[in-house]
C-alpha cells in the first residue's frame, strides 16, 4: 500500500514523507525478492529446475541478445506485478464486500447465484470454467465495484500526435493524465452514478464510458484474471459465511480508493453448509 501511495504525491523524498515511505518500502521489498532469486538461480546451477514464472523469467531472452533477463530487470518486473495485481485485487475484494453489506438485497441476490451453483456440485468437486461462466449476476456485481471504486483512477499517457478535444488542442508529446474515475461518475455516462447499483449491467450500456483496466493496446493485461479471482472468492465468502460489519468505515478516494479501517468484519459459518 505504501509503495502505490508514493505514485499520487510529490516525487521528491525531501519534499515528501509520503514519497519518502514508498521508496523505503519498495527497497524492503526488492531485496527480500531479491534474495529469493538468488537462491533460485543457485539451485538452477546446481540443476534443480522448477516449472513456475520465475524459471520463464530465467529463461526469457529479454532484448534479443540472448542472455536473458538479470537479477535486477527480473526483481522490477516481480514488484511491478505485486503492485499491479495483488494490492489492487485485494483491496477491490473488500470493496465488494463493503457494497454488497450496505445493498442487502444484492448480497440476497448474489447469494441464490452461488447457492445454485454449489446445489449442483459435491462437497469434492471444485469450481470449473463452466461455473464460472454461469455467474452473470456475480459480473454484474464486480463491474458495479469496479466503476464506483475506481480502485485505479487514472492512467498516464503521451500524445503522439495532435490530439484536438471539444475544440482544445493537445500537442504531440504532452504528457496527459485520463481520469477514469471522471469517466465511470459522470452523471451523464451513468445515472445516478455514484449510486451502487449492480442491476444496471443488467442491460446493455455504452462500454466505452468503462475502463476499470484502462484500454487500448496497453490495457491491463491481467483484466480477466482479476475478474476470476473476484469471481471465485465471492463464490466462497457467500456460500460458506455470513457476516456483519465490525465497526463503522467509509471509503477515502485519495492517494488512492479504499476503505478508511480496511473494513473490519465478523465472520460466522453459514448454517447447512456441505462440507469441504
Amino acid at each position: 500500500m505504501r509503495v502505490i501511495e508514493g505514485f499520487f504525491c510529490i516525487p521528491n523524498p525531501i519534499l515528501s514523507i509520503t514519497y519518502r515511505r514508498a521508496i523505503q518500502a519498495r527497497k524492503r521489498v526488492a531485496e527480500a525478492l531479491s534474495l529469493v532469486v538468488r537462491e533460485r538461480r543457485m539451485e538452477r546451477e546446481r540443476g534443480i529446475t522448477k516449472n513456475d514464472m520465475l524459471a520463464a523469467l530465467f529463461e526469457s531472452d529479454g532484448d534479443g541478445s540472448g542472455i536473458g533477463f538479470s537479477d535486477d530487470e527480473i526483481v522490477d518486473f516481480l514488484v511491478s506485478l505485486l503492485v499491479a495485481g495483488y494490492d489492487t485485487t485485494s483491496t477491490t475484494i473488500t470493496l465488494a464486500v463493503k457494497f454488497l453489506t450496505d445493498t442487502p438485497l444484492a448480497l440476497a441476490q448474489l447469494k441464490q447465484e452461488h447457492d445454485e451453483i454449489w446445489a449442483k456440485k459435491t462437497a469434492s468437486v471444485s469450481l470449473e470454467w463452466e461455473d464460472y461462466k454461469s455467474m452473470p449476476f456475480t459480473q454484474c456485481v464486480i463491474n458495479e465495484t469496479l466503476r464506483v471504486s475506481n480502485i485505479i483512477s487514472g492512467v498516464f499517457r503521451r500524445t503522439m500526435t495532435d490530439v484536438d478535444i471539444k475544440g482544445y488542442t493537445i500537442p504531440k508529446g504532452s504528457k496527459v493524465f485520463t481520469s477514469l474515475r471522471a469517466v465511470h461518475l459522470d452523471q451523464e455516462n451513468f445515472k445516478d452514478a455514484r449510486v451502487f447499483n449492480p442491476w444496471r449491467w443488467q442491460k446493455p450500456l455504452d462500454s466505452s464510458n468503462f475502463m476499470p483496466f484502462g484500454g487500448g493496446p496497453r490495457r491491463c493485461p491481467g483484466h480477466e484474471l482479476a475478474r476470476v479471482a473476484l469471481s471465485v472468492f465471492l463464490h466462497h465468502l457467500v456460500t460458506r459465511f455470513s457476516w456483519e460489519p465490525a465497526e463503522e468505515d467509509k471509503l477515502v478516494f485519495f492517494p488512492t480508493t479504499r476503505t478508511q479501517k480496511r473494513y473490519p468484519i465478523i465472520v460466522q459459518r453459514r448454517s447447512c453448509v456441505k462440507t469441504r
